[in-house]
């Protein structure tokens, strides 16, 4: 009989703990980048379910595995002011809505 050729084992998924302190770039920029990207996984329907929690721990985790960047957040949340009329401009609108005519 031979052995059957051991199939190599995924790895197990690491602790957050762990990436954070095995990360190699800028840990100062991960705060900021995973705030940001934290609420626009908040907009999306399908993470609508998870608590601020999980979903601070879905952003770190996605920023810290090279998943999300500048570049990559940027765009998402180019498209999705797109998407919502333009956040920037939406906000604007509201404020001059405000003001009393003279």
């Amino acid at each position: 009989m031979t052995k059957k050729e051991a199939k190599p084992q995924p790895e197990a998924a690491k602790s957050t703990e762990e990436m954070i302190l095995n990360y190699q770039l800028d840990k100062y920029c991960v705060v900021p980048l995973a705030a940001l990207w934290a609420k626009e996984l908040r907009r999306k329907e399908e993470h609508r379910h998870l608590t601020a929690n999980e979903i601070l721990d879905l952003a770190l985790r996605d920023v810290l595995s090279g998943k999300v960047d500048w570049k990559s957040l940027k765009k998402a949340l180019a498209a999705s002011a797109a998407g919502n009329g333009g956040l920037l401009g939406s906000a604007a609108g509201e404020g001059e809505a405000k003001k009393p005519k003279e």
